[in-house]
């Protein structure tokens, strides 16, 4: 499968500045709606509790999970002492996820390439990495872009992760991302996306989009288009992703939801409570689950 419009763009077209990899039109990315958004959210997501705020006699300092707690669903499964020379992250933000399999899973590599669009972010990144040396002896290469093209080479990473990213990508965007990334994984290698699509047969997502279609004009962009399994399963098939790994798993997430937690940011009463009171049959998870994830079976 080959990458959009048969570009290629390598690390050697980016300006290291400060631990971190720039375009070289950054200037322009800078300028977009979705750059400056992300930016915005980036300098307070998951971030009540900075650690460049934190004294150097702070609980935080010696548990990371302070933080942000530690990841659950598909991040679980993950084996215990695993080591691969390459990784990729798609959206890693400040690094939850690899605090985390390498604290709590002692997963191990060579090389870390982490991309995020906000760069915000990617300095808080590069100080958790200062303060808990998570993937400690491996190299590090935190780029700060949109995901699109990916500057790496073909076929050189073994696991490429992902965390609740995807489901704010549109459409077309994240067809061709997954195309980049059947792109650069090696064959038999392994892919992690978890939580990463809304589910669209989910009626709080339904919700949303009633709500959405009443108020054309003025329309959250982060809240983004959802999917079946089936759709999911196409997209993943399409991209080529599926040849490198035959065998793969979509499955709802252990997240349930019949009301969204806000709407038009006006809190809904008694949501949270709702939702976590869930308890759907078998038959029912994939209609109330409120998303879903997607890896390979090859751990």
């Amino acid at each position: 499968m080959s990458s959009l419009f048969n570009t290629k763009i390598s690390l050697n077209d980016f300006l290291l500045r400060d631990g971190i990899y720039f375009p070289k039109d950054y200037q322009q990315l800078n300028s977009t709606e979705q750059k400056q958004r992300w930016d915005k959210i980036g300098k307070t997501y998951y971030g009540s509790q900075k650690i460049e705020q934190a004294a150097e006699t702070s609980p935080i300092k010696q548990d990371y999970t302070l933080l942000t707690g530690r990841p659950g669903g598909t991040w679980l499964k993950f084996p215990v002492n695993k080591s691969v020379d390459s990784i990729l992250e798609i959206g890693c933000g400040y690094g939850r996820i690899p605090l985390f399999l390498s604290k709590d899973k002692n997963l191990r590599c060579q090389r870390y390439y982490g991309i995020d669009i906000s760069e915000s972010l990617l300095r808080r990144l590069l100080k958790c990495k200062q303060e808990y040396d998570f993937f400690p002896g491996a190299e590090f290469h935190v780029i700060c872009a949109s995901a699109e093209l990916l500057p790496i080479e073909d076929n050189s990473i073994d696991l490429v992760i992902s965390n609740c990213v995807f489901m704010h990508i549109p459409d077309a965007q994240i067809r061709n991302l997954l195309v980049e990334i059947s792109r650069v994984l090696k064959p038999g290698g392994i892919f992690i996306f978890n939580h990463s699509f809304h589910n669209k047969s989910c009626p709080s997502h339904q919700i949303h989009n009633f709500v959405r279609r009443l108020n054309p004009v003025k329309q959250n962009p982060v809240y983004l288009k959802q999917y079946s399994a089936d759709e999911i399963k196409a997209m993943l098939t399409a991209s080529g992703i599926t040849t490198k790994c035959p065998q793969y798993t979509v499955e709802p997430t252990q997240e349930y939801a019949i009301l969204p937690q806000k709407i038009k940011g006006i809190p809904v009463p008694f949501a949270t409570t709702i939702n976590r009171s869930l308890k759907p049959s078998a038959t029912m998870k994939e209609t109330l689950a409120y998303g879903y994830s997607a890896y390979s079976n090859n751990w």
